[in-house]
């Protein structure tokens, strides 16, 4: 098997991992309860169908169920996370539970394991500036603390500039901010993952991050690679500025008398420069949706098709003033 088709099985196992099909007229009948059914599980009693004599793999099998090893447990969902995340996070959202171990207990055990990481690999040691008892040097010193919810607090500011510039995505149309809360969960869990590279390998897998909600969206929104590039940007930045513009604001709280104009100045420029793209690209991503986004075509095929339009006008011109000539 060349390297080529061994990418597309890998694409064709992303898109679609679990095998739910299966043959209505095979029957079978339940060793438990005795009922005769088509399906793999009993709808009687719910055990599964095809249970063989006890063997070494039953015994492996209920081995690992007790360590939370079988469907639906933790390393499964961290393997599908990691492996097709855009594709499992939109299974999730959009109704296809039953495989997924809760994401936000598998965000509070994840934060576990990384301080585990950081104490005993750890790299960045954060050092609170002695004197200062800021709101915004408080956060980082519990941010250090409690990775875990500290990155859902990060990646939460992401929530609205992707609400908004992707409401509008060929993939998860007009998807709601409850389905947001869950993408912002599991971005965090990709975040504790990068963290504890770094932990172990240094600060240069930081670069990590955008790749990771580039890859991410793309699969999750189904933008081409420039559509999707643009608005990962936009929502980056503008999350970032959202955090700088909340760490402001706090500032704002425990400040002097003399630096509230210093201030005030810091979180009108914050909110200019974070609110704007936002708006724009949403703008953009409707306008983008309207023309050609129920037609399902990328960028570069609508630029295409209207300098094609524009040659076929322009000819259409020259035949007139030929004719009229």
């Amino acid at each position: 098997m060349t390297i080529k088709e061994r990418y597309k099985r890998f694409k064709a196992w992303q898109l679609n991992p679990f095998d739910w099909s299966y043959d209505e007229n095979e029957r079978h009948h339940c060793v438990n309860c005795g009922y005769d059914f088509a399906g793999k599980f009993c709808p009687h009693c719910s055990q599964k169908a095809g249970l063989k004599k006890v063997s070494w793999k039953s015994v492996l099998q209920s081995t690992a169920e007790v360590w939370g090893m079988g469907n639906r447990s933790l390393l499964y969902s961290l393997w599908q996370l990691i492996w097709r995340p855009g594709y499992f996070i939109s299974d999730y959202i959009n109704g296809k539970r039953q495989v997924s171990f809760p994401p936000v207990k598998m965000l509070v055990l994840v934060g576990v394991f990384s301080v585990l990481i950081d104490k005993l690999f750890g790299i960045n040691e954060f050092k609170a500036i002695q004197g200062d008892t800021s709101l915004s040097a408080q956060f980082f010193t519990w941010l250090k603390g409690s990775p875990g919810w500290g990155w859902f607090v990060l990646t939460g500011f992401f929530l609205i500039p992707t609400w908004c510039l992707f409401r509008y995505a060929p993939r998860n149309t007009k998807h709601t901010l409850p389905q947001g809360f869950f993408i912002t969960v599991f971005m965090a869990i990709l975040a504790l993952f990068v963290e504890c590279l770094i932990d172990l390998f240094g600060y240069y897998f930081y670069i990590l991050i955008p790749l990771c909600y580039f890859y991410v969206y793309r699969q999750l929104f189904g933008y081409d690679y420039w559509g999707n590039f643009w608005r990962v940007a936009i929502t980056l930045g503008s999350g970032f500025l959202l955090a700088a513009l909340a760490l402001s604001i706090t500032d704002l709280l425990t400040a002097t008398p003399k630096s509230y104009a210093d201030e005030f100045i810091a979180i009108k420029d914050l909110t200019f420069y974070s609110v704007v793209p936002i708006l724009v690209g949403m703008f953009i991503s409707k306008i983008a949706f309207e023309l050609w986004g129920k037609k399902k075509l990328s960028s570069f095929q609508f630029l295409k098709m209207k300098f094609q339009a524009i040659k076929q006008r322009i000819k259409q011109r020259k035949k007139q003033n030929n004719h009229e000539e």
